[in-house]
């Protein structure tokens, strides 16, 4: 779902760019969004069942544009099912299932076409198609990968953050609210798209004067995300008024008085800001991979008044070993059952140029 229209929100921030401005940089990928476009052109063979590696190869066309452009890629993928969005996971799988039935009835009825538009709502990327794409694929040829330790998203974000890629090629804008600084959108084969440099921002007239990263995340969160749904009326052009308009840097003092702010006939109830902090605390504190120490880490340090064990709706710790052996693909996510064994010191030997993961995750050893 993400955050709903904030693309065209922010399109002023937004230029058309080559990719082969990264030259000799690294750029980190949001590879489920490669994987799903993949999955469409093989839909109805996956839910038949049947095998096919049609999704594998569709990715390793970008892949290998990026490697021409002599530019490193990171492929970062999903992880567990975060907390937070147990109910949006739950209502996903609801419609796949349904669609999924629907189709296979529709192609017992001898209609193709509309059976095949089912199939094409019904894909879902599995852990198995995953490592498919880490194993045959990315790792024969040397690419970095990383396990988030749930969403891709924040991986993403830390990765950016700490200066470990230069930008991050997504179809999703709503990265921004994580704290993504440049997000490459609708890239094409050819590697033309669109770069919003989080500096940009500024541009956007909607956005007026209050452009600061702590607004951009409040006024997603307030006009519906992943973690909280938006309270009737309330959408990014309301939610951006209501941050122009508030004075008082208590968010949560904000909200309480946003029909007052906004002529409004609201009921904001105790749970909708409750809500609204997890929702916050979520974009701030999810748990990802820090390649260098090799260890699960809050996407943003702790302040002093927040301790870690607080929030498991953001994430739980699962031992150093296991966080480990997930971020490097060789468990199942769901199960933490052991798939494989890859070994990026043995690996690293293997690849004459060894790419920027390899050398982090062993630069403390």
């Amino acid at each position: 779902m993400g955050i709903p229209g904030l693309l065209q929100f922010i399109k002023d921030a937004a230029e058309p760019i080559s990719i082969k401005k990264y030259k000799g940089q690294t750029v980190a990928v949001d590879t489920y969004c490669w994987l799903h476009k993949g999955a469409f052109s093989c839909a109805e063979k996956l839910a038949k069942g049947e095998p096919t590696d049609q999704y594998v190869w569709y990715c390793m066309r970008f892949v290998e544009m990026l490697l021409t452009f002599r530019i490193k890629p990171i492929l970062v993928f999903d992880g567990r099912n975060l907390p937070s969005k147990q109910e949006v996971e739950r209502a996903r799988r609801e419609r796949r299932t349904s669609n999924l039935q629907k189709g296979r009835q529709l192609l017992r009825e001898g209609k193709v076409s509309e059976a095949r538009d089912c199939f094409t709502r019904s894909v879902s990327i599995t852990p198995a198609m995953a490592h498919n794409l880490m194993k045959v694929a990315a790792r024969a040829r040397g690419v970095d990968c990383i396990v988030a330790p749930y969403e891709a998203d924040a991986q993403l974000a830390y990765l950016t953050k700490w200066h470990l890629a230069q930008a991050v090629i997504t179809e999703d804008s709503d990265l921004l609210a994580f704290g993504c600084k440049k997000v490459i959108l609708k890239m094409d084969k050819h590697g033309n798209g669109l770069e919003i440099d989080q500096n940009n921002l500024g541009r956007c007239r909607a956005l007026g004067n209050i452009f600061t990263e702590e607004k951009f995340r409040h006024m997603c969160i307030l006009s519906g995300c992943d973690y909280l749904p938006s309270l009737h009326g309330i959408g990014l052009g309301k939610a951006c008024k209501l941050l122009r308009l508030a004075k008082e840097p208590d968010i949560t003092k904000v909200i309480r008085k946003m029909a007052q702010y906004l002529k409004m006939n609201l009921l904001i109830p105790e749970q909708y800001i409750e809500g609204f902090t997890r929702a916050n605390n979520t974009f701030l504190y999810q748990l990802v991979f820090d390649p260098v120490s090799r260890k699960v880490v809050p996407l943003n340090p702790y302040p002093d008044h927040i301790s870690g064990d607080t929030l498991t709706y953001a994430g739980s710790h699962f031992g150093e070993e296991i966080e480990l052996q997930l971020a490097m693909g060789n468990l199942d996510i769901e199960t933490l059952e052991r798939i494989d064994d890859f070994n990026p010191d043995k690996s690293i030997t293997k690849v004459q140029n060894p790419p920027k993961y390899q050398q982090l995750v062993l630069k403390n050893n």
